[in-house]
């Protein structure tokens, strides 16, 4: 159904339009809810790369947005949850080339650019941690995309992380601090050997953020975003 309706207008207002109306329901407390938004959509993102005729030449400032929403639960204990918001980001990422091989050319500067081509998105040492790589994988996100983000698109993707930090569900303010860090090339301050590391400085930000109303020394580059 939600392929129909961007087949109509196979363009990204009308991609924004349907997303925006299907995350709605990301933030929310109900997991089962945050599970059908997840994967209702991943199967629109994944639909949308297939769409020969999708137009993604117009300026997108709102896939910051979009990136964000989904990379909050890369690292989602629920491992179905997890593994849709990695793949759904990833089609977004496929998106955001095709738009600068457009826009700006690429395909002249840098023949044949293909996702094949570029930084990989996630990290594969199935070795470690589960919660750790959880943790490096949502510090991935900020850390590519915004080799490749208009302007536009790092103040939505900044904004919305931001915003996520506040949110009641811990592991989602969680994942909004490392966003916001990573965008800035700031997640290495945050990273550590072993998942009890990470957690213990991300709450230690998270304690100065939003109990102490202090913003981190790492975090004061965000008037430049």
């Amino acid at each position: 159904m939600l392929g129909n309706l961007l087949a109509e207008s196979p363009d990204t207002d009308r991609l924004h339009f349907i997303l925006e109306h299907v995350n709605l329901w990301v933030v929310s407390r109900v997991s089962q809810e945050r599970a059908r938004a997840i994967r209702s959509s991943t199967a629109l993102l994944r639909y949308t790369v297939t769409l020969p005729e999708f137009d993604i030449s117009a300026e997108f400032p709102q896939m910051g947005r979009h990136v964000a929403q989904l990379a909050l639960f890369v690292s989602d204990p629920d491992k179905d949850i997890s593994r849709q918001a990695r793949e759904g980001t990833y089609r977004l990422y496929q998106l955001l080339l095709q738009q600068k091989e457009k826009s700006l050319s690429l395909s002249l500067s840098l023949p044949g650019l293909t996702i094949h081509d570029v930084e990989d998105l996630w990290c594969y040492d199935w070795h470690q941690d589960r919660r750790l790589l959880g943790y490096k994988n949502t510090a991935r996100v900020g850390e590519v995309f915004e080799k490749f983000f208009s302007v536009g698109q790092r103040r939505s993707f900044v904004q919305t992380a931001l915003l996520a930090i506040h949110d009641p569900l811990l592991r989602v303010s969680q994942a909004g601090l490392v966003l916001v860090y990573s965008l800035l090339g700031e997640a290495q301050q945050l990273m550590g050997d072993t998942h009890e590391d990470v957690t213990a400085k991300v709450m230690g930000q998270l304690h100065m953020i939003r109990h102490l109303h202090q913003m981190p020394e790492a975090l004061q580059g965000l008037w430049l975003i």
